[in-house]
This record gives structure tokens, C-alpha cells and sequence, in this order.
């Protein structure tokens, strides 16, 4: 009969899995509410990572409050991203997250938003044709999202391969 590792022993050998909770926030023209990250060069879409005990829609909640002082209601699922670890970099393998927030008017937008000035330099909003000044990887996940807000996708899951 095969020795049974104790449960901490056991979780201890599984692989490491990072977790993200994000948000496409649209104002009334459809525009999208990015922020610029102090510590990346590119722009992201408000969220981040997942803290122990709370799952991917509570992470988004959470950070769109800290990033932005916005309080929103997170809606639908739109994407899940998995992306396989990255032994250059160092990295564990990933899964992310990807809600709907709705709308709020521009001019709400501008008067509440209050980014987080440990984190962030600013915010801005795009169109879809703006996507371009996110990661590759966070344009393509815009577009995914977009297409399911607009009725011409499904909920969209995308596995990434190493290159």
C-alpha cells in the first residue's frame, strides 16, 4: 500500500498556481477604464491579485476600491486566462479572471475616480482600438471580453503555451 503524505506535505509538493480578479469598467460612450501601474510599462485594467480566503469576483471588488476609490458591482464572468509557468522568469503557473463592471457615465467617473498613489501614475479611458497600450496579452483579453459583452462570444477560456 503506497505511504500518504500528511496533508501539509502533501499541498507543499503540488505546484504553485497565482490567481487574478480584473475588470472591463465602461463609461457610456464604451470607452474602458485603464491605469498605469507605477512599477510595469504598460497599462493594465484595474484588478490584481487574490488574497488568501476570498475568491477571484471579491479580489476584483476589492482592488477596483483600493485602485480607484470606485466602489462597483461585479458582474458577470467574461474570460479565464490560464497561463502555464515561466521557468525564465521565474514564474508559477496562472490563472486570471476577467469580470464585467458595468457602466458609469463618464463625468461620475471623473469626479469619484481617485487612484492609488502608491501604485499608480493614472488612469485614462480607451476604446477597443486603445488596447494596443496594455501587454500583448492583456490586448487580446480586452478584445475576448468586449466580443462576450457584445453577443458575439461566449464566455472565453484561453490556455497560453511557452514559447
Amino acid at each position: 500500500m503506497p505511504r500518504l503524505l500528511p496533508d501539509p506535505a502533501y499541498f507543499a509538493s503540488l505546484p504553485k498556481v497565482i490567481s487574478s480578479g480584473a475588470v472591463i469598467l465602461r463609461d457610456e460612450h464604451g470607452k474602458i477604464v485603464v491605469e498605469k501601474p507605477n512599477y510595469r510599462d504598460h497599462w493594465l485594467l484595474p484588478g490584481g491579485g487574490v488574497d488568501a480566503g476570498e475568491d477571484a469576483r471579491e479580489c476584483a471588488r476589492r482592488e477596483v476600491l483600493e485602485e480607484l476609490g470606485l466602489e462597483v458591482e461585479i458582474g458577470r464572468l467574461l474570460t479565464v486566462d490560464w497561463l502555464p509557468s515561466n521557468t525564465v522568469r521565474s514564474a508559477p503557473m496562472g490563472v486570471h479572471f476577467l469580470f464585467d463592471a458595468g457602466v458609469i457615465p463618464r463625468a461620475e467617473l471623473e469626479a469619484t475616480i481617485v487612484p492609488q498613489a502608491e501604485e499608480l501614475d493614472g488612469w485614462d479611458l480607451i476604446d477597443e482600438a486603445g488596447a494596443e497600450i496594455l501587454s500583448p496579452w492583456g490586448a487580446a483579453r480586452v478584445r475576448r471580453a468586449l466580443a462576450v459583452l457584445r453577443g458575439e462570444a461566449d464566455v472565453d477560456f484561453v490556455s497560453y503555451t511557452p514559447r
